[in-house]
């Protein structure tokens, strides 16, 4: 009777500790694509911050080549006008500069993160092949 209590007794934690293994893993999974969509939208954030500043270098650029032939509404611009022109436009570059740095951080973080998930994932999982990264 003992010997049958205790067969009972060993099924049933082994099916509570396979739900609770499934329940482990579904929750990883759940983890392992919210990191992947927080990927996502910062690629994306840097993917617009990229364009923006290379579109205010591009500015830059163009201001350099047309340097002092540039005259806005028939006037010849003062350089005081354009040095407070120029000065804004590098500053708005080291501040894209500034956060596309620290979105690729933030990137770098969430994809390590994603990753240390996975290897908790896949050795919830001994007998199926790891997952596709």
């Amino acid at each position: 009777m003992k010997l049958l209590f205790f067969g009972l007794l060993l099924i049933s934690m082994s099916v509570f500790a396979a739900a609770d293994n499934e329940k482990q893993i579904l929750e990883m999974e759940a983890a392992v694509a919210q990191q992947q969509q927080e990927q996502q939208i910062l690629f994306q954030q840097f993917q617009m911050l990229q364009e923006l500043r290379r579109h205010e270098i591009a500015q830059d650029d163009q201001v350099a080549q047309t340097g002092s032939d540039m005259i806005i509404s028939g006037e010849a611009p003062k350089y005081e006008d354009s040095a407070i022109q120029r000065k804004k436009r590098t500053e708005r570059i080291r501040r894209y500069t500034d956060e596309l740095n620290e979105l690729y951080t933030r990137y770098q973080e969430t994809e390590n993160e994603r990753r240390a998930l996975i290897e908790q994932l896949n050795g919830l999982k001994p007998g199926k092949d790891s997952l596709a990264e």
